[in-house]
């Protein structure tokens, strides 16, 4: 198996069996390090339902700090002290502006066990470009918040390309970074007629993965009042790729 996609939580702040808070699990190739797509609250506990260990969480990419899709980085920060694990390596910690405010303040509100010294935080700006690992991530604003972003990933050599919406309304940007994708990660939170500006619906998601002209679409971030089966077969009568629907524990390859 090559580079697959791990789902840690498919669903959104408000508690649904098997729809925890948004976190994805990439491994780039089989036995490599790990990358986290946000990291909200249960990510870390479901690490073990995809058979990943603490210690394999090389890198974590935020797209945006509302709860949901942030705070357990500091759940891994405190497992990383565990003596059980042994020595740790550097872990990266990469998103929009405000990262280091957030991690360099946590220990004085939740103590020093929050502390994290052996990371390395970077905060990027829209547009900005990094290759880590033979992988090259670059980003675009999405609106969501005024600091938040989407997320491009893809191999330098090539081979396959993810696109993470993170939360998002319709936006041209992310179509612009989403183009000829393989894979478009996208929310879909509400049904269309609990449609709000910064979120998406199973039509508005399925327009823009249309627009994009990405190979797949993986439908995820789904909220109570939205049917996950019901949003596959939303989005299909316009978009006519193959459409997933994301939950916890599902794996896809790349």
């Amino acid at each position: 198996m090559g580079a697959t996609l791990g789902v840690l939580g498919a669903g959104s702040i408000l508690p649904r069996v098997g729809y925890g808070c948004a976190g994805y699990a990439l491994r780039a190739e089989a036995g490599g390090p790990v990358t986290l797509l946000d990291c909200g609250p249960g990510s870390i506990r479901n690490l073990a339902t995809l058979g990943i260990g603490v210690g394999e969480v090389r890198r974590v990419v935020f797209s945006h700090y509302h709860l949901d899709h942030c705070l357990d980085l500091f759940a891994l920060a405190f497992a990383r002290h565990n003596p059980a694990l042994g020595a740790v390596g550097e872990l990266e910690l990469v998103g929009p502006r405000g990262l280091r405010a957030r991690v360099e303040g946590a220990p004085g509100v939740l103590g020093h066990w929050a502390a994290m010294p052996a990371a390395k935080v970077v905060e990027v700006e829209p547009g900005e470009a990094f290759e880590r690992e033979g992988l090259r991530w670059r980003s675009t604003a999405n609106g969501h918040t005024p600091e938040a972003l989407s997320w491009r990933v893809e191999p330098a050599a090539g081979g396959w390309s993810l696109v993470y919406t993170g939360d998002t309304g319709p936006d041209v940007r992310v179509v612009e970074l989403a183009r000829g994708a393989d894979t478009l990660l996208c929310e879909c939170s509400f049904p269309e007629e609990q449609a709000v500006a910064n979120h998406l619906t199973p039509t508005s998601a399925a327009e823009m993965a249309r627009a994009a002209g990405v190979r797949r679409l993986i439908l995820t971030h789904f909220y109570p009042s939205l049917d996950p089966a019901e949003a596959g077969r939303k989005a299909a009568r316009i978009f006519d790729g193959p459409i997933d629907v994301a939950c916890d524990g599902r794996v896809f390859e790349l």
